[in-house]
């Protein structure tokens, strides 16, 4: 069977990425989301305040 993926599926996995990589490698759908929101948040966080520290 063919996936057919919109733009903002494209755009935004990237951005996913650590978060479903997380999931994966813990093996955990009981409570996949709530781990996945929780590694993006952090992996983009400190992202963000590295290149903060770098420019600033």
């Amino acid at each position: 069977m063919r996936k057919i993926f919109s733009v903002s599926h494209v755009i935004a996995w990237p951005f996913l990425l650590p978060g479903n990589v997380a999931c994966h490698a813990l093996g955990s759908d009981e409570h996949g989301n709530l781990v996945r929101m929780l590694v993006n948040s952090l992996v983009w966080t400190v992202l963000g305040v590295a290149v903060v520290w770098i420019v600033a």
